[in-house]
């Protein structure tokens, strides 16, 4: 009796439920829609340079974010380590704008940037191609991506230290033009305590930039126009490090050069610390931007530079390496286009006046010249930069694919010199058989490389 019962009662139980399963269960009302946004859009911006540019830097965004209410930039102080930048961007925490320079499709990929085409040639938050020189413009665009917007340029050149040159009863006229002017202020402002050198007459700057306005200045190019032949001329390099190099196995007029792996620490240190305590009369050939850290670094002294002195092949014909400093929109940007907006505003608002405490740099804007705080900087403005910028040819640091492998093997040719391992002629013979073999090798990336390395804008 019991179980029946207990059996009814279950059955009654089940009933209900399946009754209850059956009845149409209330509608449910719609979540409410998350309410849109209504804070400005955060961008952080990474920043490295000397102690004036970041003041600078710093009260520009500042500006910038009271001006609007619709755009939020933080600003960062990044080291000025590409291997951070590198780790950041693959590790997917990068910042959306990064100030940086010509070298970012080497070190990163040029995947790592938005593209600024689409806002670049907008026409109603494009910027017109006129307002830049032409040169200037021309650097940014690789691939037919424009990568960035240039806000300065670093030329190749020479610096040297006014205070010693007046010394020695010379002027700003008495800058060398020639690398045959070069040898001679270098052996006359050296100064020796017996075997010691007290004070260089010239010093190096890194071993590629030194390289790399060897070839330029005497006439000959990194690779042809066609992106078929990598080192023109291969005869007016061997004469450049037949120059360099007796500068230093014979005249003993320089110290080793910075960026060498066969010096140790303490070598490599003389020449690039001596110019910088006022120690060495000159610098070079290195980029003229470098006086920017040389300054914030030692604030008292008196830099004078010029482009790089013209070797004995030049034909008098100036070729200029041309590397840009600007800020780039990131690829994993949440909203690249008003990233791109701050980049304009200061291109357009602050890219001169950045220019201005950043000693040895070029502005990218063509109005620029006409401002007489650029007329007499006190680097650019002694005489003939500007001038000679004008009449010389450019040559853009990358105009051919990022990455490729012959640059790496650049340094190796004056190393093997300075080392005394192999003569000029043998270390460009090694140097111009592998280029051969690497341009062979990637031959259909140059070809498609040039087919698309078009000038956009």
């Amino acid at each position: 009796m019991n179980v029946r019962k207990g059996l009814i009662g279950s059955l009654l139980v089940l009933a209900l439920l399946l009754g209850a399963c059956a009845v149409p269960a209330a509608p449910v009302a719609p979540a409410a829609p998350e309410a849109a946004p209504t804070g400005p859009v955060e961008m952080e911006f990474w920043f490295s340079g000397p102690t004036a540019q970041m003041e600078y830097m710093l009260a520009a965004v500042e500006e910038y974010n009271g001006l609007q209410d619709k755009i939020r930039i933080t600003l960062t102080e990044t080291p000025p380590s590409r291997e951070r930048v590198a780790t950041a961007l693959s590790a997917g925490q990068g910042p959306d704008l990064l100030w940086y320079n010509h070298n970012v499709p080497w070190f990163f990929g040029i995947e790592a940037v938005y593209p600024l085409n689409e806002f670049v040639l907008d026409p109603e938050i494009g910027i017109a191609a006129e307002l830049l020189f032409d040169a200037a413009r021309q650097t940014v665009q690789y691939g037919g991506i424009i990568q960035a917007l240039p806000i300065r340029h670093c030329p190749g050149g020479l610096l040297y230290n006014r205070a010693i040159f007046q010394e020695a009863g010379l002027s700003d006229e008495d800058a060398p033009q020639t690398w045959a002017d070069v040898e001679a202020l270098a052996l006359q402002l050296i100064q020796r305590d017996g075997d010691q050198v007290v004070r260089w007459g010239l010093v190096n700057g890194a071993i590629d930039w030194m390289l790399q306005e060897l070839v330029l200045s005497n006439g000959a190019d990194w690779v042809d126009e066609e992106l078929s032949r990598y080192l023109t001329h291969p005869e007016r390099l061997v004469e450049g490090l037949e120059w360099w190099g007796s500068l230093y196995h014979d005249k003993k007029a320089i110290p080793v050069p910075s960026g060498v792996t066969w010096a140790g620490v303490e070598a490599l240190q003389v020449g690039s610390e001596a110019f910088i305590r006022g120690d060495a009369a000159m610098s070079g050939f290195h980029g003229l931007c470098s006086a920017a850290a040389m300054l914030d670094q030692n604030p008292d002294l008196d830099i004078g530079g010029g482009l790089t002195p013209l070797g004995p092949s030049s034909g008098g014909q100036r070729t200029v390496s041309l590397g840009f400093d600007g800020i780039f929109v990131m690829a994993d940007a949440a909203n690249p286009r008003e990233a791109y907006l701050f980049t304009k505003w200061f291109f357009e608002n602050k890219g001169v006046g950045l220019t201005l405490v950043s000693p040895g740099f070029v502005p990218s804007m063509r109005a620029a010249l006409e401002d007489p705080a650029i007329q007499n900087n006190p680097i650019l403005g002694f005489g003939r930069v500007l001038e000679d910028l004008n009449k010389a040819k450019l040559r853009n640091f990358h105009i051919f694919p990022g990455r490729l492998d012959v640059r790496a093997q650049e340094p190796s040719i004056a190393e093997a010199v300075f080392l005394g391992q192999v003569s000029p002629q043998e270390a460009v013979d090694a140097f111009v058989k592998h280029a051969e073999e690497v341009f062979r090798l990637y031959a259909d990336d140059l070809r498609e490389f040039r087919e698309k390395h078009q000038i956009v804008w």
